[in-house]
């Protein structure tokens, strides 16, 4: 790939300046660790809210560890994935509007290099802030809550990585696309939502999905065992390569 080490050089150093090495992982840590202190303590925080008659008792049962992680993947799943969307919308739309991406790609560049750089320092960003987030999480379960099942809890981080992953490809073949940063976000948001409600509906003839690896990442830690996620990485890999080489053609359409 020609210009690979440049191209991937450039990205850190814009990645850098625009702060998504900072606010990005802050908002997965405080969705991290707001899940297990809500499961912890708002019996307190329903009692201490007023307005309730003298005398009454709240009564609300702690969630499991493996619960309580399941439910920060789903905050992950809402919050974590518009906030992704909303960083990387404009990785390559944003470029062409400003005409960015045509002085690039005069270069002596290819355009996989381009697309490749792009999405490596994207799923790192990604990759850290889950890291954070989801370990923050563990952590705080581990202290609130109870320990978690160590083995599940790391099958399904890799599992939902995956899925980020796919997330993240799915972004910038959008935005290679769409010269709207939002239209983008709106594409990545509704693919992953599409994705899911599909599975939900046909679960057992859709599990190959790349959604698939959310539901297996949830029930690992919910029911201590996932359905057959192989099928679905699989997939995903697939997805992943085919989505880079569309964007890939977008980017020669641009130039074309």
């Amino acid at each position: 790939m020609i210009g690979f080490n440049i191209l991937l050089h450039k990205e850190w150093r814009e990645a850098l300046r625009s702060g998504k090495f900072i606010w990005l992982p802050a908002v997965f840590l405080l969705l991290g660790l707001a899940q297990p202190l809500t499961a912890k303590f708002m019996p307190d925080i329903l009692a201490s809210a007023g307005n309730l008659p003298e005398g009454t008792i709240i009564q609300i049962p702690i969630p499991k560890p493996g619960e309580v992680i399941a439910q920060t993947l789903s905050q992950f799943g809402t919050v974590g994935l518009l906030a992704i969307c909303l960083a990387f919308m404009g990785t390559i739309s944003a470029e062409r509007r400003n005409g960015t991406a045509a002085w690039v790609l005069v270069k002596p560049v290819s355009l996989f290099a381009y697309v490749a750089s792009k999405w490596v320092v994207q799923c790192f960003i990604v990759g850290f802030s889950f890291g954070l987030g989801f370990g923050g999480a563990w952590y705080y379960t581990y202290l609130l809550i109870g320990p978690p099942d160590t083995q599940a809890v790391l099958i399904s981080a890799i599992l939902y990585f995956c899925w980020l992953m796919f997330i993240c490809t799915v972004t910038i073949t959008a935005s290679a696309w769409l010269r709207s940063p939002a239209a983008a976000a709106f594409v990545a948001l509704g693919s992953s939502t599409v994705l899911q409600l599909l599975l939900g509906l046909f679960e057992d003839k859709l599990s190959w999905l790349p959604s698939g690896l959310n539901a297996a990442a949830m029930s690992t830690l919910t029911i201590g065992e996932s359905p057959p996620w192989v099928g679905s990485i699989f997939v995903t890999i697939m997805f992943v390569a085919a989505l880079m080489l569309v964007s890939v053609r977008g980017l020669r359409k641009m130039k074309g």
